[in-house]
């Protein structure tokens, strides 16, 4: 083998093997799980909450769909509403019996709960809102929340 033809393999090999190392390097920081808050459960619920930041908030909402309930929580303000987050969630289920009470540490809050109905109460500066929840097996339900600005 030439100098020449050996210089141009090496290099070959060289670019494919930088190209091949950036490729899985860059996967590994694409997937959606490493950037998801930790799961937690209380009782019966599992639920993970946060959203600060585009690569959370991401796979937050990729993620959404495999669970029962999304809360998205948000305040009004000029020109559209705003993400709010630290904000106490409260379930109880048909009897009264609080399911899960918590506080989203984020503008999002994923929940998984059996089928069933529950009522819900969210507060922020001292406003308080109620849902109604029916939570059925094998769907899905985005509920937002907006509360109005304070002046």
């Amino acid at each position: 083998m030439k100098r020449t033809e050996f210089t141009k393999a090496g290099l070959a090999l060289t670019f494919l093997a930088v190209f091949s190392t950036c490729g899985f390097a860059e996967s590994d920081n694409l997937s959606p799980s490493t950037s998801l808050p930790p799961t937690r459960s209380q009782g019966h619920a599992e639920f993970l909450s946060g959203g600060i930041g585009g690569d959370e908030s991401d796979a937050i909402k990729k993620a959404a769909i495999s669970w029962p309930l999304m809360l998205e929580l948000a305040q009004t303000s000029t020109p559209r509403a705003e993400y709010i987050s630290d904000v106490p969630v409260t379930i109880s289920d048909e009897s009264g019996k609080i399911v899960l009470d918590t506080v989203a540490e984020g503008p999002f809050l994923l929940i998984k709960l059996p089928p069933g109905k529950y009522s819900l109460a969210a507060t922020y500066q001292s406003i308080k809102l109620y849902r109604q929840l029916n939570i059925q097996k094998g769907q899905h339900e985005k509920l937002t929340l907006i509360w109005p600005a304070i002046p």
